[in-house]
């Protein structure tokens, strides 16, 4: 494996001795500038900067710049170790709030900025794709687009749409936690193909360390290796039983199959909401949901509760939670995970 690419900073690793950094070290809003931020809320943090390996090179940089000062710095990392393994990780600042986009593609599109900026991200993936082209890396090279979790809806127009999924960032409903992801290996992962099984990104690592050669056993991942899915092998299937849906230390659904169930909790709406504008921070409602069951194959909008018809489907779900409880811990129920481990272990 020698690069991954996902869609706030760039982190160019090619040996764990010789490790680039380059990029900012958070989210793009959490700046004091008012020009560039409008929304008060987020402006409780110091000057945002521009960070170089351990150094500030620049305060509130002109943010305009940003996807093409990442592009080009990662098409001159991969040109500069094109004789040698490598990992890049290229999480672009956009479209995270506030938006902007450089002067060649400013005004280009119909979607207005928002618009704007997907068409640069575009660009940037061609420039890197044409780059490992050019050096014959192709080939030997397995790539990674995907997204963190679904769009900010509060943002209005500077926001993406989750189509018929519900809800979306900030939520345990499908536009909270669903994203497109594509892998590019050519040579190994058939052109055109698609899967329907569901993974995630916990399942990125160890599958670049399955194709990169052995780990060691002290290693504990949280995922798996994905690459049967990737090649589209005959049989090949999701290799996790349930997928468990938490919103902070909150268990609040999972999934089994096709079948996902919610247990009660809080959550903020889209519905309702007051939508944000280039001066306003904007504003959820708050709303709840009770025991629900959905069956996502047939109703991807979770719109239809089918709790009651489906008993045996809602205990099957409900002893599966008790078991992630036990595990991770769940602040709804007070729950103490005796499986948590410290962060990097």
């Amino acid at each position: 494996m020698k690069l991954i690419q996902v869609p706030h900073c760039v982190q160019l690793v090619t040996h764990v001795y010789n490790s680039q950094y380059y990029g900012i070290p958070y989210s793009n809003d959490m700046t004091p500038d008012a020009e560039k931020n409008p929304n008060p809320f987020a402006r409780n943090h110091p000057p945002l900067p521009l960070i170089e390996g351990l150094r500030v090179v620049e305060r509130e940089p002109d943010q305009r710049r940003l996807t093409r000062a990442y592009t080009d710095r990662a098409v001159d990392f991969i040109e500069r170790n094109a004789e040698h393994p490598f990992f890049l990780y290229l999480p672009h600042t956009f479209p995270h709030m506030p938006l902007f986009a450089s002067e060649p593609f400013e005004g280009q599109t119909e979607r207005g900025l928002y618009g704007d900026v997907i068409e640069e991200l575009d660009w940037s993936t061609g420039q890197i794709l044409d780059t490992l082209r050019r050096l014959g890396l192709d080939r030997s090279t397995l790539v990674f687009f995907t997204s963190d979790n679904g769009p900010w809806l509060i943002k209005g127009a500077f926001s993406g749409s989750a189509g018929p999924l519900r809800e979306g960032k900030g939520t345990t409903f499908e536009g909270g936690h669903r994203v497109p992801m594509i892998a590019w290996w050519p040579g190994t992962i058939p052109p055109g193909s698609t899967s329907h099984e569901v993974v995630t990104a916990m399942d990125l690592m160890p599958t670049m360390a399955a194709v990169t050669g052995p780990v060691p056993n002290y290693i504990a991942f949280d995922g798996h290796n994905i690459m049967p899915i990737l090649r589209q092998e005959p049989g090949a299937v999701s290799p996790t039983e349930a997928y468990y849906y938490y919103r902070g230390r909150e268990l609040q659904a999972v999934r089994w199959g096709a079948w996902k169930l919610h247990v009660p909790h809080r959550f903020r709406s889209i519905h309702g909401a007051r939508l944000s504008s280039p001066t306003h921070p904007g504003a959820y409602v708050q709303d709840s949901i009770g025991l629900a069951l959905f069956h996502l194959a047939t109703d991807i909008g979770e719109t239809r509760n089918v709790a009651s018809e489906n008993p045996e489907i809602v205990n099957q779900l409900q002893s599966l939670m008790a078991r992630a409880r036990a595990d991770l811990g769940d602040a709804l129920t007070g729950t103490e995970g005796v499986g948590i481990r410290q962060a990097g272990s």
